[in-house]
């Protein structure tokens, strides 16, 4: 018995454990395609939910060559937040060619300075998974345009933003796209949605879309995030019944810990959960699915102390349902970081569970 069961969920989120994200197109769009060797890279577009006014998601599909002569696992790959919006996807995979140049220089930059220069969808897809790495609203493709302009300053064509006036637009442009966050909470606000929820729902159409694909085996999809994608992967974890397993790195904590004064928790926040369950409460209600917790001990976000007892709660709920072995929580050296380490144990982990 899925444990959500022993935790009484207000009925306004019984709406998003129904939510399966019917309606997402099984045959996206295809914008631009690149055969990497072994595998293809797929800029797509989808509707995000069959709803009059979803938006189009814009993500990449890989998909390997095997696919061919059997159905393959699958793995949705959930960027982080990083106060870096000009960039989504790209966080986890290699731009395709074409794209404006302050796009692949700011990729190659956030994955050199958080996956010690790995692309792990690329990894992923070599190994011979389907991977899936959608948009965020507000990050990549969704961007505000302030966010693009601070792009093209930073990493485009125009240098390396040295002159003065250059770095006082630079600033500006970045405190505007910061704050900006504010103004999507409360525009999404005042039409009755919350922007997790959104970017949840949002989530749970992508693991769905990944399940209605013919060369995907339903039975074996998985969910990876980083940072603010670790805390949509747990949280996908428990909503989404297309997804069996998931690997989270760098976002767990103790709520009497956690500073939601921040604009950039807004993106995170669900009220009807955030009010009533601790963070590790949230995410041991998908036991028993198998679940991997990566923290680093010296994050200064979510410091080891906090982690540490996090931690022990969801071993202890997964021990108490007999499912302790479905479960692995782990600090590794290090602060805030997705590197080398981290990466090998998050495809053992899928290796094993998918």
């Amino acid at each position: 018995m899925a444990v959500r069961t022993i935790f009484p969920l207000l009925s306004c989120l019984a709406a998003l454990l129904s939510c399966t994200g019917h309606g997402t197109e099984a045959c996206p769009d295809v914008i631009a395609v690149e055969d990497r060797g072994g595998y293809e890279c797929r800029l797509i577009e989808y509707r995000a939910s069959s709803a009059p006014d979803a938006g189009i998601v814009r993500a990449y599909l890989l998909v390997p060559d095997s696919i061919s002569v059997k159905k393959c696992p699958a793995v949705l790959m959930l960027h982080d937040h990083g106060a870096r919006f000009d960039i989504g996807k790209e966080k986890l995979v290699s731009p395709v060619p074409g794209l404006p140049s302050r796009v692949i220089r700011s990729s190659r930059q956030w994955v050199g300075r958080y996956f010690d220069g790995a692309y792990m969808a690329d990894t992923l897809a070599s190994m011979g998974y389907v991977v899936l790495v959608p948009d965020a609203l507000y990050w990549g493709d969704r961007c505000p345009e302030d966010a693009r302009r601070w792009s093209e300053l930073s990493f485009g064509d125009t240098g390396d933003a040295q002159d003065r006036r250059m770095k006082d637009s630079v600033k500006v442009l970045k405190k505007r796209v910061f704050d900006g966050q504010g103004q999507v909470y409360d525009s999404l606000m005042s039409r009755g949605t919350v922007w997790a929820e959104k970017i949840l729902q949002e989530d749970k159409s992508a693991a769905s879309l990944l399940a209605s694909l013919p060369y995907v085996d339903k039975e074996r999809i998985g969910v990876f995030g980083f940072s603010m994608g670790a805390h949509r992967c747990w949280l996908l974890s428990v909503f989404s019944t297309d997804v069996k397993c998931g690997a989270a790195v760098c976002w767990m904590m103790c709520k009497k810990d956690y500073d939601d004064s921040s604009v950039s928790d807004l993106s995170m926040r669900i009220p009807a959960l955030r009010d009533r369950y601790d963070f590790p409460e949230v995410a041991s209600m998908a036991c028993p699915k198998p679940m991997l917790f990566i923290n680093g001990e010296d994050d200064s976000l979510f410091p080891e102390h906090s982690a540490a007892q996090a931690f022990d709660m969801i071993d202890s709920v997964y021990a108490r349902h007999g499912s302790e072995a479905f479960v692995k929580t782990m600090f590794v050296p290090g602060g805030h970081h997705c590197g080398a380490q981290v990466q090998d144990e998050v495809y053992r982990f899928f290796e094993e569970h998918l």
